[in-house]
């Protein structure tokens, strides 16, 4: 009897399941965001994107405005027509949040509002998040978390892909591509001294670029690293006592 009976209770839930997943698909059309199109169908991938860092402290002087994009898609098919979104910003207790109109352009904007859409006949669009380049970035870096807000058009997706943030501002800031793969074999732990003392002895930049661009080619990692290594040497020789600390006070060294 308790067989049947768990038997019965299982066959209820794998029911409720499939029922649910229906709903979350294709009982109407729903919003959420994902990885790169050409990245859609690769788990590892489903997640990429969630946090993107970014910096002016490349850009010349003259920049004032900058746009990072994330990647959103509708579920439940495609329309006839253009189908427009909104997106809200959300509150990080404990954090220094993004200011609508002072560090960012506001979602409700009047420029934006055709961008901020699923064109018919497509279910993917790139967001596009503008990012104004305030004085305060100059001293700190602030947080906007973005998320899918319902409308006449759409509900909310999965509750995981609902939201993204960046991390940004117009200071030297970890790049992506400084991974916590990267700190343990090659480039150690983050700091902003460590960084500017790579940058000015190599006359490299290591930003997301040229690091993703190392990343690819082992031979290259190499070099990089026994020639950091030996630069700094040179430095903390250069100066009897005093060997290269961090903001932090630490010692700065490379694996």
């Amino acid at each position: 009897m308790k067989q049947i009976l768990t038997v019965a209770l299982l066959t209820t839930l794998l029911a409720a399941c499939k029922k649910d997943q229906y709903y979350l698909y294709n009982d109407i059309a729903r919003l959420q965001f994902g990885p790169a199109p050409e990245r859609i169908y690769t788990t590892s991938f489903e997640m990429a994107d969630t946090v993107k860092p970014y910096t002016f402290y490349y850009e010349p002087a003259t920049t004032t405005q900058d746009t990072v994009f994330f990647d959103i898609y509708a579920i439940g098919g495609v329309s006839g027509n253009d189908r427009p979104f909104i997106l809200e910003q959300v509150t990080l207790n404990g954090e220094e949040n993004a200011i609508p109109g002072t560090h960012y352009k506001a979602f409700s904007d009047p420029s934006l509002k055709e961008v901020y859409v699923i064109k018919a006949g497509e279910v993917h669009a790139s967001v596009p998040v503008i990012l104004l380049r305030d004085a305060s970035l100059k001293t700190k870096n602030v947080k906007l978390q973005i998320q899918v807000k319902a409308n006449d058009q759409f509900q909310p997706g999965e509750i995981r892909k609902l939201w993204r943030r960046v991390n940004f501002t117009d200071m030297l800031s970890q790049p992506a591509a400084w991974n916590a793969s990267a700190v343990q074999y090659y480039w150690g732990k983050y700091s902003q001294v460590k960084h500017s003392f790579m940058i000015n002895q190599t006359g490299e930049k290591w930003d997301e670029e040229f690091l993703t661009y190392v990343n690819t080619d082992y031979a290259l990692l190499t070099f990089w690293r026994l020639k950091l290594r030996t630069l700094l040497t040179d430095y903390n020789n250069a100066h009897p006592g005093e060997p290269l600390t961090d903001e932090t006070g630490e010692t700065v060294v490379f694996p």
